[in-house]
């Protein structure tokens, strides 16, 4: 059974996706920081990120996107984000990222980026 990291502060977040994504078939890893999420990512298998962009205690957002795709290590990372701006966009594709989950969540998209992004 493949694993998703979630690295959100927010609750109602982890609550929300692990919910569906474990009823998708995946086992659910979360993190509320920056620091709990690369620290997930280094010692536990993992399959997929998904991860806020904006965290209280990681670095300015294209930093954070830098440490995240350098501990992915090639792992596929999903970025959650209200709405991306060309800019984040840009540079998050520097990083080897080019998805991303807007909020609201929709079930339908939740479920073909795990199936696009794992198969």
């Amino acid at each position: 059974m493949k694993t998703i990291l979630i690295i959100d502060d927010e609750a109602f977040v982890h609550e929300y996706l692990g919910k569906v994504i474990s009823r998708l078939g995946y086992q659910v890893e979360t993190a509320a920081s920056a620091t709990a999420g690369l620290n997930a990512l280094k010692n536990s298998q993992i399959d997929l990120v998904i991860a806020d962009v904006y965290l209280p205690d990681s670095p300015m957002p294209y930093q954070w996107l830098g440490q995240l795709a350098e501990t992915a290590a090639g792992r596929p990372i999903v970025l959650i984000s209200g709405a991306p701006t060309d800019e984040l966009v840009q540079n998050a594709a520097k990083c080897g990222i080019s998805t991303f989950l807007s909020k609201p969540f929709e079930l339908a998209f939740i479920r073909n980026v795990l199936t696009d992004t794992l198969n």
